[in-house]
């Protein structure tokens, strides 16, 4: 892929006014400070024997011609670098900038450092991504490498469609470009399972519309007009006939209004109950990025609340839209064919009602979103209160918290109350305007009548009419604030369902015998927040059948690593591959069914202890979980639990230790039976004594197995086969324990700082 659009036309004249070839250029930034800190434009650029540095000022002009302005380049200075003579680059973060050096060089003798860190570039932290990337591409040419080898493009940051930066990138999901005005055909296509009940349903709403605008016609103009007036009446003489066809039609109406909705409330659960699936399972797939960066009440509003607001719109709402625009199109015809300048007054009203109607939509849908903002932001609360009680009595928080909760609920209550106070003030104007209308039609009617112009009857079903056209409108003044809630709710729901995830599988997996091969991980780099990298060109090998200790400080990276390796995120640059193949080209359900992970955060579902050690793998006996709970030092105490292996656990069940939880996590690995095994702080929470009978445990477990332990305490890596440490996100030491005592470097000082540790212990 061409990276010439990182240079913009415009910059090419200053570039190549300096000399140089526009063509050469391999990687262009733009960064957005000066060498002293102040603001400018700076375009860094990188061919394969300089890097350039072009100060200046970007601005708008005035041209000739249809493209009136243009963007121009005012030049301030040209800074050039030789590539050759750039030693290291490194970035440094700061509070709002960061710092682009050639780092100073270490002494091979002395190990000193030499000299001192040059600076390059100042710029504001958002741009430290990029600038790392030139760096990688500066590091790739001197390596003799193609220059843009595992250099990420930021194309995968921006809709391909209108360019705009989408506002959650792991879901790759544009907001500008979502056809909002279809979201009312995609939930109508949840019907087209349901065809023939559906058409029930309205064939039962348009038979009972039909028989409720018959009906005033009949107990009017043909009363009034046929049976109660001189002349020829032929059969219609007799009242009886007309009050047993009055009878008939209201009792059809009512009949067929009770089929259709009987009809329906059979129909509606499975359809939201299909929504809710399609919701839950959009979910599933989507990457652990999603909820790491979702709130717990946003995620459960969109599954519960938006799904609801859904059916409560399509039961009580829809439905009923069908009848009222069905009854305002019939009685609306009726009218015009009974009188029509009598009919034009009556409607006269009406313009001015669907404006109205129009405007509260929008209004009524802002609410309804601000409204389910402060919703999930409440939710939260309480997930966070009831999981952090013991912390929240801990520090005696009890009043803040109360304090915190009322004030986001003050806010939606504030929401509501101005929602509301528009309902109450737009309806009643609408009603008026209706009210008005049926003053005008009263006043022209009543003339029409006594100058003979109209029959009494035909007056008389005019204000019957007047009556069932004012209904409907009524109806969709409060439809409208439905139907806003409803529509709020679907382009939420509908964001989830069209979301792409981040991990995904590969066109064309690769199918392996087994996983138990050579893991390596191959200048690796990963970031969690834009700007912010974890992992900095982290290399090293866990050979396969073999344990490789893993050591750092707290932050270091190690546990991301292990993220990274069994696919719960992609690496950001670099690759990782088991047994030579890259792990995006693997099954994504082989290589987690083959990665046991035994984390330092343990998650119990709510269910008992026997289903959740079995929970990898479901089908397992009775037999093998109390095997695997046996071997994790977990079967004791489980017997001394109420129910023993049948004891509730999770929310609202037995309250278990950190050890006791742990232990229950590794009986669940154990079940699993994985090819390559994780123990990222496997026994971090567990006594001496315990953390001992567990190490036998997890021995038996390595064996013939890929083993990465991570761990802070050195005591439990003594029979790794190999050690790395990590800091910083690069791997600054590997070898055995002897070796990297011998080497005095990071490894033993953390070493040494344990140990003292230990003796002050033991002096206590």
């Amino acid at each position: 892929m061409s990276r010439k659009r990182h240079m913009p036309e415009y910059m090419k004249n200053p570039f190549a006014s300096n000399g140089i070839d526009t063509e050469k250029i391999l990687y262009a930034i733009h960064t957005d400070l000066a060498a002293d800190g102040g603001f400018a434009d700076a375009y860094v650029a990188v061919d394969e024997e300089n890097l350039y540095i072009l100060y200046g000022v970007e601005k708008v002009v005035k041209t000739q011609g249809a493209k009136r302005i243009v963007a121009a380049f005012e030049e301030k200075g040209l800074t050039t670098f030789k590539l050759s003579g750039l030693k290291e680059l490194k970035t440094e973060r700061q509070i709002s900038t960061g710092r682009l050096y050639n780092a100073a060089q270490k002494d091979g003798e002395s190990g000193e450092w030499v000299g001192e860190d040059e600076l390059i570039l100042t710029f504001s932290v958002g741009f430290l991504s990029q600038v790392e990337r030139l760096c990688k591409v500066i590091k790739n040419l001197a390596d003799g490498e193609e220059p843009l080898k595992d250099v990420k493009s930021d194309d995968d940051l921006f809709c391909p469609k209108c360019g705009t930066r989408y506002p959650e990138p792991e879901r790759k999901l544009c907001l500008k470009c979502m056809d909002k005005r279809n979201i009312t055909a995609r939930l109508m296509a949840y019907f087209k399972y349901y065809k023939k009940k559906v058409a029930l349903v309205v064939f039962a709403m348009v038979l009972g519309t039909g028989f409720q605008i018959l009906s005033p016609y009949v107990s009017t103009v043909l009363l009034f007009d046929e049976v109660l007036t001189d002349g020829d009446r032929g059969w219609y003489g007799y009242v009886g006939l007309i009050v047993l066809a009055i009878l008939v039609t209201r009792v059809m109406g009512v009949l067929m209004g009770v089929f259709h909705s009987i009809v329906l409330a059979k129909t509606m659960p499975w359809i939201i109950y299909d929504l809710k699936m399609r919701i839950f399972e959009a979910m599933q797939r989507l990457s652990i990025k999603f909820y790491t960066s979702k709130r717990t009440g946003s995620v459960m509003n969109r599954v519960d609340r938006d799904a609801s607001n859904i059916y409560w719109f399509f039961v009580d709402g829809l439905p009923y839209i069908l009848v009222n625009l069905m009854m305002f199109i019939g009685v609306i015809t009726l009218m015009f064919i009974m009188h029509w300048q009598l009919a034009l007054i009556s409607i006269l009203s009406i313009p001015i009602t669907i404006i109205l109607f129009r405007t509260l939509w929008g209004l009524f849908r802002r609410f309804h979103h601000r409204f389910w903002v402060y919703d999930s932001q409440l939710n939260s609360m309480v997930g966070d209160s009831i999981n952090g009680q013991r912390v929240i009595k801990a520090f005696a928080r009890e009043r803040e918290e109360g304090m915190r909760f009322g004030a986001t609920g003050l806010k939606q209550a504030n929401v509501e109350i101005s929602s509301m106070n528009l309902a109450v003030t737009a309806f009643p104007l609408i009603n008026f305007f209706m009210f008005m209308g049926q003053i005008a039609v009263t006043i022209v009617g009543g003339i029409f009548v006594i100058e003979g112009d109209i029959p009494f009857g035909v007056f008389m079903a005019f204000i019957a009419y007047l009556t069932m056209l004012y209904g409907p409108l009524e109806f969709l003044s409060w439809v409208s604030n439905w139907w806003a809630r409803c529509v709020d709710s679907a382009q939420r729901v509908f964001e989830v369902i069209d979301s792409q995830p981040e991990i995904t599988e590969p066109d064309n997996p690769v199918i392996v015998e087994s996983l138990n091969g050579d893991i390596e991980l191959n200048n690796v780099w990963f970031e969690y927040e834009p700007a912010v990298p974890v992992l900095k060109g982290l290399t090293l090998t866990a050979y396969g059948g073999k344990m490789l200790g893993i050591v750092g400080k707290t932050g270091a990276g190690k546990s991301t690593m292990a993220n990274l390796i069994a696919r719960l995120y992609d690496v950001s640059e670099g690759g990782i591959s088991i047994g030579g193949v890259n792990v995006k080209e693997l099954p994504l359900a082989q290589l987690r069914q083959n990665i046991g992970v035994v984390s330092q955060e343990i998650y119990l579902f709510i269910g008992s202890i026997m289903d959740n050690i079995r929970y990898a793998k479901p089908e397992s006996s009775v037999e093998d979980v109390i095997k695997a709970a046996k071997a994790a030092s977990a079967h004791d105490f489980i017997m001394n639990l109420p129910d023993g292996y049948e004891t509730r656990v999770g929310a609202g069940g037995q309250d278990l230790s950190g050890g006791e939880k742990q232990r229950l996590s590794i009986a669940r690995t154990i079940i699993q039976n994985p090819q390559i095994l994780i123990l990222d702080e496997a026994t971090a929470a567990m006594d001496t004594e315990t953390e001992g009978k567990i190490q036998a445990a997890l021995h038996k477990l390595q064996e013939g197995r890929t083993t990465i332990a991570i761990a802070h305490r050195l005591s439990t890596l003594k029979d790794a086969d190999r050690l790395c440490v990590i800091s910083e996100g690069k791997v600054v030491e590997e070898g055995t324990h002897e070796e990297l005592i011998i080497k005095k470097g990071e490894y033993h000082k953390l070493y040494n700082i344990q140990m003292e540790g230990l003796k002050v212990i033991n002096m206590d």
